[in-house]
């Protein structure tokens, strides 16, 4: 599939919990981040093509809360390539708060390592 991401995704080096908040369960770890999507790393596979309202949990280094919410699409979901027992999944952000913006980019100013792109 084409590269389609209009803006670079930065690799996380702190694996914050990203649960989805209408079920109210852990689904997964950050990845990587942009403004506009994230990569999020699961041990199980999740549906692709639907929203989310998903909580990931901040530390006080970067935010005044203890989590932001955000609704987002999944996009894609493969079998990780180096373990099989996990699931990368590619989620556009389509709805989050002015504020909760500013949490994120305080989370890539403080926590990423580099950028990345997938051709999935």
């Amino acid at each position: 599939m084409p590269e389609r991401r209009k803006s670079s995704r930065r690799s996380i080096s702190y694996y914050m919990r990203i649960l989805d908040a209408g079920e109210n369960q852990m689904i997964g770890h950050l990845a990587d981040i942009s403004l506009q999507g994230l990569k999020m790393d699961s041990q199980k596979p999740i549906p692709v093509n639907r929203n989310y309202r998903l909580r990931m949990y901040t530390t006080s280094d970067v935010a005044d809360k203890d989590s932001i919410e955000f609704e987002a699409a999944s996009k894609w979901c493969v079998q990780d390539s180096l373990d099989p027992g996990l699931y990368d999944i590619g989620f556009e952000i389509l709805k989050i708060y002015p504020h909760d913006a500013e949490i994120i980019q305080h989370i890539i100013d403080k926590y990423s390592t580099r950028e990345t792109s997938y051709n999935f």
